[in-house]
């Protein structure tokens, strides 16, 4: 029970902490000044709803307008190393250690060329009564742009490889151009169980969680 314990509330203090950077990171955005952007973006879709309100006092009538608003959608943006068996962590770290982390990413090709830091998606969600609606494709449209501003390539992102859960998901980034970035070999673990449609569509296993990475050129 101790150690249930200490697990859980390590791993609460570390998404508080992951929390709190996001929102230093939404609060900083891009000064008129700086040169150098954020290196983690936090995306807000939000819903404004105007609300009319009548006051009459005897002969007189005033009808005054607020309005309403409601977060919809959120999504990020981060630098990341390109390493598909890793996700992103749930604190932010600095530019310079994921450069650094980087460095020791094994090319695809077996080669010894330098890997840098990619434009890297992650936690694309939408309100549950909102989806539907074409939010999402609105925040990949967002983050794309943001990307292609700091100079991206590419960009990439992980989803959810299991045919139900992950159906949704993969259809959309799917349609907006997204494709598979192959295993090249040192990740078989055996996926035979998930279907011949996973076969080469970037399928890794990340923290125990099989997952497709998928990779956009933003050049096109």
């Amino acid at each position: 029970e101790v150690a249930t314990w200490i697990e859980n509330f390590l791993f609460s203090f570390t998404v508080l902490v992951g929390l709190d950077q996001r929102v230093e990171r939404r609060k900083k955005g891009y000064g008129n000044n700086s040169n150098v952007p954020p290196d983690h973006n936090v995306v807000c879709l939000v819903e404004v709803t105007p609300v009319t309100t009548s006051n009459n006092n005897g002969n007189d009538s005033t009808t005054a307008v607020s309005y309403n608003e409601k977060i919809v959608g959120i999504a990020e943006l981060s630098w990341q190393p390109p390493d598909p068996t890793r996700n992103a962590p749930p604190f932010v770290l600095p530019y310079f250690a994921k450069d650094l982390i980087s460095r020791f990413i094994t090319n695809d090709n077996g080669t010894n060329n330098r890997k840098v830091p990619k434009g890297y998606v992650s936690n694309v969600l939408t309100w549950k009564s909102r989806r539907g609606l074409g939010y999402s494709r609105v925040l990949m449209a967002a983050l794309e742009g943001i990307a292609r501003r700091w100079g991206c390539a590419d960009i990439r992102l992980h989803v959810d490889a299991d045919e139900l859960t992950g159906k949704v998901a993969r259809g959309l980034y799917w349609s907006l151009g997204y494709e598979a970035v192959p295993d090249r070999g040192n990740n078989q673990v055996g996926y035979e169980w998930m279907g011949p449609s996973m076969a080469n569509r970037g399928l890794y296993l990340v923290e125990g969680v099989p997952l497709l990475y998928l990779r956009k050129s933003l050049n096109e």
